[in-house]
């Protein structure tokens, strides 16, 4: 006696993206970055300006700490006086 089976497989094609589609999807994107604003960066004395603020609240706790901070600070602003390379 002989039996026979037989498989049906089923498979869907994946549908092509339409012409263009990644295009104008890239395009999109970068019209968009256009008119998005760049996040503000602070300058060296308003960062500097922060630390200090920072070191003189924890100065009553932390006097080593806080003078640590006073001189991270004069470091940092004066990091415009430095020549820069290029």
């Amino acid at each position: 006696m002989s039996h026979a089976t037989t498989v049906e497989v089923l498979h869907v094609d994946t549908p092509a993206t339409p012409r263009g589609a990644t295009l104008v999807g890239l395009l999109a994107g970068a019209l968009v970055a256009l008119f998005q604003r760049a996040p503000a960066r602070p300058s060296r004395a308003a960062e500097a300006a922060a630390v200090r603020e920072l070191a003189q609240r924890v100065a009553d706790t932390d006097p080593a700490f806080a003078a640590d901070l006073h001189a991270a600070a004069c470091r940092h602003e004066s990091l415009d006086d430095l020549p820069t390379r290029g």
